[in-house]
This record gives structure tokens, C-alpha cells and sequence, in this order.
């Protein structure tokens, strides 16, 4: 299955915030989304990174930094350095992908926008739900 399957289940909600504003921003950003992950965008709107909680407690607040203070471009992780795909690519990829990198989050693109995040917990879910389904199947076969 394709990645475009989980972002038309769980849609495609991006939220962001600018290379310039601040880590209390992002926290404000991160605690009102209740998300734990934000696409940071450069001045004309393009991808300039990520950030991610576990970006702040260790850039910003174990590094004893001013969140008041300190801007996203400061702790974000760059683009150049991502893990990102395209809405063709396979779940399972992102999966082992995700797994390799120890990444959680993988931007979605469509010609270098984008368009959604996939999390480690939206594969998780979407590989139980084929699974349940491949169960169920299973279960009404054999009880025939």
C-alpha cells in the first residue's frame, strides 16, 4: 500500500511555524495541536526543517537555552539532513525507513511541498488495521 492511503484516512493537516519564531512559539504551536512534531518553513514558505519535543527538551531546555529566546532555525533538524517521501511510496518502506533512521516523523512531498507527516504510530495503526481485516477474513473462511 501507498503513504496516500494513511494521509486520506487521518488527512492532510500540516502544521508549521517560520524559521524565526521562537521555541516558546513552537511549544505553543506543539501544545495547542497536541502533536509532538512541526514542519519549520523558510521565508517564502519552503521547507527549512523540522522540529521535533524531543528536538527541545535536548537542543533547547537540557541545553539549558532560553525557549523565550532561542529561534526553531537554531535546534530544527535542516532539510538537507531529512528523511522525507512522496505520497507513492510504500507503507512499508516508510516503516523500515523510519526504523533504520530512528526517525518517528517523515514529511510527505509533492514536487518539494509539503502536502502531509506520516508518524511511526499512523503505520502502526494502518499495518493493524490490515491485519485485523486480514483476521477477520480468515476467521469467516475457516468458519464456513
Amino acid at each position: 500500500m501507498k503513504v496516500t492511503v494513511i494521509l486520506t484516512s487521518k488527512g492532510q493537516t500540516v502544521h508549521s511555524v517560520n524559521a524565526e519564531a521562537t521555541i516558546a512559539d513552537c511549544i505553543n504551536v506543539l501544545s495547542s495541536n497536541r502533536i509532538g512534531f512541526l514542519i519549520v518553513t523558510d521565508r517564502n514558505g519552503g521547507l527549512a526543517g523540522v522540529i521535533s519535543e524531543r528536538d527541545i527538551v535536548h537542543r533547547c531546555v537540557g541545553g539549558r537555552g532560553n525557549p523565550e529566546m532561542m529561534k526553531a532555525n537554531e535546534i530544527m533538524t535542516p532539510a538537507a539532513s531529512l528523511v522525507t517521501a512522496n505520497e507513492q511510496a510504500d507503507i512499508g518502506h516508510i516503516m523500515t525507513v523510519m526504523t533504520e533512521r530512528k526517525v518517528r516523523h517523515v514529511p510527505i512531498l509533492r514536487d518539494g511541498t509539503v502536502i502531509g507527516v506520516v508518524s511511526i504510530g499512523d503505520v502502526i495503526k494502518y499495518i493493524l488495521e490490515e491485519k485485523n481485516d486480514e483476521i477477520r477474513s480468515l476467521m469467516e473462511y475457516v468458519s464456513r
